[in-house]
């Protein structure tokens, strides 16, 4: 099989088994295997997506997700490696700081969610909190254990070279250290996305979240306008793990994990 045919396929696939989902989803609603208060036909859906995503009211909900998510996501990351390349620098500081590191990241985001509404109320400020607070730990733990994994040989030419301070971490640890950085990117972007959906659920703030909050109090007649927004969610949240994971394969085509896939992919069927 050719690159192009295999490439075909592989498009072709993962669309026929959307086609085949919503066709099933439409058979058991309309077949009345599901009531409508529980779950609304696929035709029903799709025209209350149509009608939510044609206005602008739709896609300012979208926007007031991605505000949330970016800029909750942004400072975590900036923060994450900062801090956990100085920390995985120091011995000492790593043992000292991985007891409380691995304390907050036991702690579910969702569990301090009534605190920061209390504090910042149902606000922008609010959503941003509650994304950096939980993706942080996460992510730190990725960037420290990249940071230690680095080759000693490296750093000791780059010392030999006299490359220090921030111009060593920005062109010698932060490469080493990318692999781990892009990993734990690519999963917090997920998680992100979830914790901005959920506060906007139960906190009120703009966004998907709250349209599904509103979809679901405004009885049965909304519900499909409900499970639009909740399809959106879906749809967001594959577009940004795509994204990160095109990023990625560009920005990393040098490593060896990403040059593995380019050469399976090319790699002609026996």
């Amino acid at each position: 099989m050719n690159p192009v045919t295999r490439r075909a396929s592989n498009l072709l696939w993962p669309v026929l088994a959307v086609v085949i989902a919503l066709a099933l989803w439409q058979a058991l609603t309309a077949g009345g295997v599901f009531r409508p208060d529980q779950f609304p036909t696929m035709s029903s859906t799709m025209v209350a997506f149509a009608e939510e995503f044609s206005s602008a009211k739709g896609w300012l909900a979208v926007w007031a997700t991605l505000q949330g998510w970016f800029l909750g996501l942004v400072i975590a990351s900036v923060a994450a490696l900062v801090l956990g390349s100085a920390l995985a620098f120091s011995t000492f500081a790593f043992r000292s700081a991985s007891t409380v590191i691995e304390l907050f990241k036991a702690i579910p985001a969702i569990a301090i969610l009534p605190l920061i509404t209390l504090v910042l109320g149902s606000t922008l400020d609010m959503k941003v909190f509650l994304v950096a607070f939980g993706v942080f730990w996460p992510l730190i733990i990725q960037v420290i254990y990249g940071v230690r994994s680095m080759d000693p040989t490296v750093l000791d030419t780059a010392k030999a070279l006299g490359v220090r301070g921030v111009r060593r971490f920005l062109v010698v640890t932060v490469p080493s250290a990318a692999p781990y950085i892009a990993t734990g990117l690519r999963i917090a972007s997920a998680s992100a996305l979830i914790l901005a959906v959920v506060a906007e659920i139960i906190a009120g703030a703009d966004g998907i979240g709250r349209q599904i909050l509103l979809a679901q109090n405004g009885g049965m007649t909304t519900y499909p306008r409900m499970y639009a927004y909740i399809l959106m969610s879906g749809m967001l949240g594959l577009a940004l793990t795509g994204a990160f994971f095109l990023i990625e394969r560009k920005a990393m085509h040098w490593h060896e994990s990403q040059r593995n896939i380019t050469s399976n992919e090319e790699r002609p069927a026996r």
